[in-house]
């Protein structure tokens, strides 16, 4: 698993790989330290997962989406997830958690939105 990650005035969140097992609890021990930065600086972070990437997804990968989630919403923010695979978004919305974010039709659209 890969992560880059760039932050302007919102953060994008480029993701590689299998998120999966141990690599989607170190994702989420990431993005908790990331997310007490963003809250440490003020404001409603804005968070922009580009899925393109990812391969696969298993449920602790989605744990770790929906806790981010959560806790961004708490401090007024946004999640958006962008280049989802079929398969990831369908186990989103079998498990009714797709309301927790947002599905920009591109990244671009995504950036705009976060202004």
């Amino acid at each position: 698993m890969q992560i880059n990650i760039q932050t302007k005035n919102f953060t994008v969140l480029e993701i590689k790989g299998r998120v999966v097992g141990q690599d989607a609890l170190i994702l989420k021990t990431m993005l908790e330290e990331h997310i007490q930065q963003l809250e440490a600086q003020g404001g409603a972070p804005t968070l922009i997962f580009n899925m393109a990437g990812v391969q696969t997804m298993d449920s602790a990968g989605l744990g770790g989406l929906i806790t981010t989630s959560t806790q961004i919403r708490q401090s007024g923010g946004r999640t958006s997830l962008v280049n989802v695979n079929k398969g990831i978004k369908r186990m989103l919305i079998r498990t009714n958690l797709n309301s927790l974010f947002d599905f920009p039709k591109n990244l671009a659209e995504a950036i705009a939105s976060s202004f």
